[in-house]
């Protein structure tokens, strides 16, 4: 019983430490530290988190210097962009910004166009009105990655075209579809940035996540958007899913890790605090100082959208 009792209280200790004052303070710092100081997709990251949370000062600034060190560097200059686009206010700089990823989408023999094609989806826009031609052959492209990334843009056409593309996306994860891990992954992070999921949609989903192999690369996009998109929070699947979810704390890759930690970003409370908080520390180093960087920067972004909520 005393045992019981003292885990509670260093669980407890550890909530209120990581939505404390001085911790949001420390989230921020090590965010616009990475932002300074890190590389090309890991700072992309970093400007990133600290837009969605709110805390803009010097994203312009430095990716402004980065647009003229390493504006011509095909595929990392599509992630510039794409955060230039995010922290700008004024709306003719914005379409500045647009239209380069824009073009770069529509070259058809261009290093960029998977980059092109994600981040305009991640962005909203379809292409399928403004470049049908253009758009319609990469729909049917035998780049994976770009197609299924063009796909999600195409799901902003329409009410109609949304429902089309989740049901494709859902069967992509059945077991009778055939689909490698890549496009199961990505398959499922498109739905998970989808969301909307009807009860009989999410029940695939969600014995799809419980179902894939825990060696698979696309689990965690499984466990991921199943979780964030449950219909129903009393459903039993959902607890068996999350603790699932949890372990990836400690995967062996960045991407694994930095997955886990955006869902609990998007969906997590209080008691997933400690978790965050030992990823935030590096408590259990991957060995490269780059990606621990980008997986702290994820677990400081999880910790600042929890402790917002929480207010």
């Amino acid at each position: 019983m005393r045992f019981i009792f003292i885990l509670l209280v260093m669980v407890i200790s550890n909530q209120s430490i990581a939505q404390s004052p001085a911790q949001t303070e420390a989230c921020i710092a090590l965010l616009r530290q990475v932002l300074r100081e890190q590389e090309e997709w890991v700072k992309v990251h970093a400007a990133e988190y600290l837009l969605w949370a709110g805390y803009p000062e010097g994203v312009k600034a430095e990716f402004v210097k980065e647009a003229k060190r390493l504006g011509t560097k095909p595929q990392y200059r599509v992630g510039i962009w794409r955060v230039l686009f995010q922290c700008t206010e004024n709306e003719s700089e914005r379409l500045v910004w647009l239209n380069k990823i824009k073009e770069a989408f529509l070259d058809e023999n261009g290093p960029d166009r998977i980059h092109a094609a994600e981040t305009l989806a991640k962005l909203r826009i379809s292409m399928l009105t403004e470049s049908p031609a253009i758009t319609n052959r990469t729909l049917q492209s035998n780049a994976q990655a770009l197609a299924l990334y063009t796909i999600w843009s195409t799901a902003f056409d329409s009410a109609k075209q949304m429902e089309a593309v989740k049901i494709e996306l859902v069967k992509n994860l059945t077991p009778l579809s055939g689909s490698d891990g890549a496009k199961k992954s990505i398959s499922a992070y498109v739905l998970r940035q989808l969301g909307g999921l009807d009860e009989r949609y999410w029940e695939l989903v969600a014995g799809a996540a419980l179902q894939e192999a825990e060696t698979s690369p696309a689990r965690v996009n499984l466990l991921s958007t199943a979780w964030l998109t449950a219909v129903n929070p009393g459903n039993a699947k959902l607890p068996p899913i999350k603790s699932a979810l949890l372990k990836y704390a400690t995967a062996a890759t960045k991407g694994e890790r930095s997955e886990m930690a955006l869902a609990l970003a998007a969906k997590g409370n209080a008691d997933d605090l400690p978790v965050l908080l030992e990823m935030f520390e590096n408590k259990y180093p991957l060995g490269d100082p780059a990606a621990d960087y980008d997986v702290r920067a994820a677990a400081a972004y999880a910790i600042l959208k929890i402790t917002q909520r929480a207010r």
